[in-house]
């Protein structure tokens, strides 16, 4: 009986993957968070089952949930566009941080871009997305042809085999450090993960498999080799700068010192869209700094310092409240280095501590924190996926705006699991026997 709920449970999660993806517009929110939280249901209660599971048919099955995504279009994001807008321009050789898509759409004849251009969310910024992403871009827009389709499907197929890499990673990295396999099972069957990475073309499917390559290269000790996945995850994403310091506990200050020389280096080496005028920095980091300056969704405490702002200015306080909310993310930081725990576990806390900090936490900001979740003794990153997808309500109404009811239930939901868990951690740490179910720390 358990194993044909089993099956059970699998089909019924591969009918909710194609509804949501094929036939669900974000701007429909009762009709996605229904079955967005079905599969969540789906997906705690097949984590119950995980004994019943064979690692070959969780692995067929995720990847499964995943191929048949390849094939929709993205409906739950827009940033699509901007993906093949900078992949157009990149392709007819013009350089995506060079212009403003405001400033090059009234003299460009490209009718693949002036069908783009009105989709674009940021028509006004310059591109934030560093060279690797901009190899894939290019990709897809000269594979693609003057196809979106074509084209979309291609970055589909590159974020796919990704996530294979990532699930073949996260068993291996297991196997390593002498953890329950089936620990992978939390990220093969997130809903969040398939959905957000696969489904709404999102990179922090490049960055995940990257940052577990390098982890995996960190624990083999082959020091120099982990500098190139790691300076290509910051490739993907700029936050994996942040995992260097948590390298001094396995190699010492000055190995450490010259592996991120290293790293940043390669960074630079693989960048060659910047190197020839110094002006692009200036567009790259300026287009940065107005998005920690500028924009707001589903942030928590900086949501509460907003509030405060709001009573006692009158207006929105976004441009002083962002950077002191920065400022305090050092202090969570400073104390997770000065702990010096390892790789995984390491990177799991700080970007707990930046995303609980951030202004802008969009739900598959969150997928790293599932990809590392197997390696530590917490769960709560599993109620944060289950709850976030609640932040879409915000795209049902126009002009869009947040539903503050619905940020507050998620992270009160998601503090409480913490100290629940932190609690029981702590007690389970001073007893001869580990708490049931908690799988040993990386």
């Amino acid at each position: 009986m358990p194993r044909k709920l089993v099956y059970l449970l699998l089909c019924l999660s591969l009918a909710g993957y194609l509804v949501t993806c094929y036939f669900i517009q974000r701007e429909n929110f009762a009709l996605l968070i229904s079955v967005y939280s079905s599969l969540f249901i789906l997906y705690f209660w097949l984590l119950a089952l995980k004994q019943e599971i064979s690692l070959r048919t969780a692995i067929t099955t995720g990847l499964i949930f995943r191929f048949v995504l390849l094939f929709s279009f993205p409906a739950l994001s827009d940033d699509i566009y901007r993906f093949l807008w900078d992949g157009r321009l990149y392709q007819t050789g013009i350089n995506p941080f060079d212009f403003k898509p405001a400033e090059l759409i009234s003299q460009s004849t490209d009718a693949y871009l002036k069908q783009l251009y009105p989709y674009l969310n940021s028509p006004d910024y310059y591109s934030v997305y560093p060279q690797l992403l901009q190899y894939i871009f290019r990709l897809a827009t000269e594979a693609g042809g003057d196809s979106i389709i074509k084209a979309t499907i291609i970055l589909k197929s590159v974020i796919f085999l990704f996530e294979c890499g990532s699930v073949y990673l996260v068993i291996r990295l297991l196997r390593l450090k002498k953890l329950d396999e089936r620990g992978v099972f939390i990220y093969l069957f997130n809903p969040l993960v398939i959905i957000e990475l696969t489904g709404n073309i999102h990179f922090e499917a490049v960055m995940i498999f990257f940052v577990l390559l390098t982890a995996l290269l960190v624990h083999n000790k082959q020091f120099l080799a982990a500098a190139f996945p790691l300076a290509m995850a910051i490739q993907a994403k700029l936050l994996p700068l942040i995992t260097i310091p948590l390298l001094i506990k396995k190699f010492g200050i000055a190995k450490t010192a010259l592996f991120g020389s290293l790293c940043l280096f390669i960074l630079w080496l693989s960048s060659p869209l910047l190197w020839t005028n110094t002006g692009r920095y200036f567009h790259f980091f300026s287009s940065l700094q107005l998005y920690y300056g500028k924009f707001e969704f589903n942030g928590s405490i900086y949501s509460l310092f907003s509030a405060i702002g709001w009573w006692f200015a009158g207006y929105n306080p976004i441009w002083w409240v962002s950077k002191i909310m920065l400022l305090i993310t050092l202090a969570p930081f400073a104390i997770i280095y000065k702990r010096r725990p390892g790789f995984l576990k390491g990177f799991f806390w700080l970007m707990t501590a930046y995303l609980l900090c951030s202004a802008v936490v969009h739900p598959w900001y969150l997928a790293i924190l599932i990809a590392l979740s197997p390696f530590v003794n917490y769960r709560f990153p599993l109620a944060w996926t289950a709850l976030a997808p609640l932040t879409y309500i915000t795209y049902s109404v126009l002009p869009y705006q947040q539903n503050y009811w619905f940020v507050a239930l998620e992270y009160l939901t998601v503090a409480a699991v913490l100290l629940y868990e932190m609690r029981t951690n702590l007690i389970g740490s001073v007893l001869p026997v580990r708490v049931a179910g908690n799988l040993k720390d990386a």
